[in-house]
């Protein structure tokens, strides 16, 4: 196995579900394209991954519980707390995974060209935050926690972000409840305690960033104004500016723009 199989492997390990081009553009973006299939398809043969084809898309790979255990063993990353589930649930996760890595490529092809540190392993997907204790299901769980930092002027500036990715799948008001969650994660403070629980995890606390997918976007445009209408009409959402910074756009902005805004130097 070569290094840049062993990276791959880490990456499929980590973020669960990637394509063959995201692997190649978070890795080797100056690789060719069948380079980087002709070694993905050796770990295939070793039945270290795995893919499944979803309907006019292309393969997209997962680690097997052969790959799962080299890449634990080698210690290089934290042992995640799930294992990916089975085909057919991997199909049905398929779009929503994609694009969770989208997102997260977004932001490391942002860092890449000016000078920035995200790298490959820079999100970490299924984010579990308790608002009681570790054993009750009242819990905000982020589709991916988020670091990226920033350099200008010889000055580092760290940003962290909470990623919402919604593929216009969800009724809006639900999405609009989740994103209260977060309000009420920052409001928590653990019985006995007398800090509140994001500071045991975050130096200050993250940006929400909500990013649409899934439908044209004229619909994902629509979708958009009638979340902000539901945040209005939710007065813990509407007063929260001043503690939760929360922000929203499209992925294929994101692709085609770039992630400055977000993060400004």
């Amino acid at each position: 196995m070569d290094p840049f199989q062993r990276q791959a492997l880490t990456c499929l390990y980590w973020h669960r579900l990637m394509s063959t081009d995201q692997v190649r553009r978070l890795i080797a973006p100056s690789s060719p394209v069948r380079t980087v299939q002709h070694k993905l398809l050796d770990l295939h043969r070793d039945q270290l991954i795995d893919g499944i084809h979803g309907y006019h898309a292309p393969r997209a790979w997962h680690v097997t519980d052969d790959g799962a255990q080299l890449v634990e063993a080698a210690g290089q990353v934290d042992a995640r707390p799930y294992r990916a589930p089975g085909a057919a649930v991997l199909k049905l996760l398929r779009g929503h995974a994609l694009d969770v890595v989208e997102t997260g490529l977004a932001f490391a092809e942002t860092a890449r060209v000016h000078g920035h540190d995200c790298g490959p392993l820079s999100w970490t997907p299924e984010v579990a935050h308790h608002l009681q204790h570790q054993r009750s299901r009242d819990a905000v769980i982020a589709d991916a926690v988020l670091h990226y930092t920033a350099e200008a002027a010889g000055r580092r500036v760290q940003h962290t972000f909470f990623i919402e990715l919604d593929r216009a799948t969800m009724p809006v008001a639900r999405l609009a409840r989740k994103l209260r969650a977060y309000v009420r994660y920052h409001d928590f403070t653990p019985p006995k305690s007398t800090r509140p629980a994001w500071r045991q995890r975050y130096p200050k606390f993250p940006k929400c960033l909500v990013v649409l997918s899934g439908a044209a976007e004229h619909v994902l445009e629509r979708r958009l104004i009638d979340l902000r209408a539901h945040a209005r009409a939710m007065p813990d959402l509407e007063f929260a500016g001043d503690r939760v910074t929360f922000l929203a756009t499209q992925l294929h902005r994101l692709r085609s723009e770039g992630t400055l805004v977000l993060c400004p130097d």
